[in-house]
């Protein structure tokens, strides 16, 4: 695909994000879509070669350097975009911890649970003003099937985006009135997971890598399709909820996995 296929012809989006994996992916394909895409993170060079890659194929994505879970940066976006109506946000955090409860450090708990379900509201709270304006705005956060049952190997991440969960219940309720559908993806693991340490996206600690690996290949094989996707997989369900085409859903939880949830519930 070099041009855009024009189902977002004409939206102003911003990602959160941006810089790396799945939010990365779904600010390609939203500018792929035909929408103005504001990409968000705190790493300028993926930012610059993001921006690059859309210009490559005629889309836009103009980059604006900021961390995703600072009010005052976002603010300051926000401001920087004007008083133009935004049609789309996407939330895009992500930070890990592979340690068990008895052994976790409650700062790094706290602030596991804090970046990933308080980044969100941060970001939807600096551009609501905007979303307010559209007269079809999209929430879509990306969140995890961790979320769903719960993962005894990343139990603050499984916090944080089971939070995202009963938040996107609350935001699609509280926004409805303006016309603003909020709804969530439910991710399994994907090549950005967990190799992705320096692009951007917030560090996973695992307690060692070869344990990681061995966890990702055993979940890898019990998985029904049996394959590990890249983040493009989940580009185009973010693009389908951001559309018109799911213009009758809101507060829904997509879950894109790969069949993982057919099977037993959890880590398998």
């Amino acid at each position: 695909m070099t041009a855009s296929v024009g189902r977002l012809n004409g939206r102003r989006a911003v990602v959160l994000g941006a810089g790396s994996g799945w939010g990365r992916a779904a600010a390609v394909r939203l500018a792929r879509e035909g929408a103005w895409v504001a990409g968000v993170d705190p790493n300028a060079d993926a930012l610059k070669a993001l921006s690059d890659e859309a210009a490559a194929f005629g889309g836009e994505i103009v980059a604006f350097a900021a961390k995703t879970d600072d009010a005052a940066e976002l603010a300051g976006v926000a401001e920087r975009l004007g008083t133009a109506p935004l049609d789309i946000c996407v939330t895009h955090y992500l930070r890990a911890d592979m340690k068990p409860l008895a052994d976790c450090d409650l700062g790094v708990f706290a602030d596991t649970v804090r970046f990933n379900l308080v980044g969100p509201v941060v970001a939807v709270k600096a551009f609501l003003p905007l979303l307010k304006r559209s007269t079809a705005g999209a929430v879509v956060h990306l969140g995890s099937v961790d979320g769903l049952y719960g993962n005894p190997r990343v139990p603050a991440y499984s916090a944080s985006k089971g939070g995202l969960v009963a938040l996107t219940h609350v935001m699609a309720h509280e926004f409805a009135p303006f016309n603003i559908r909020v709804n969530a993806i439910a991710s399994a693991l994907t090549d950005q997971f967990p190799d992705d340490a320096d692009d951007g996206v917030e560090p996973v600690t695992p307690s060692g890598s070869r344990g990681v690996a061995d966890y990702i290949r055993q979940l890898n094989e019990a998985t029904p399709l049996k394959r590990r996707g890249a983040p493009e997989r989940w580009a185009g369900p973010v693009a389908f909820l951001a559309s018109d085409d799911a213009e009758y859903v809101t507060g829904a939880v997509l879950v894109v996995d790969c069949g993982r949830t057919v099977i037993t519930p959890g880590t398998a």
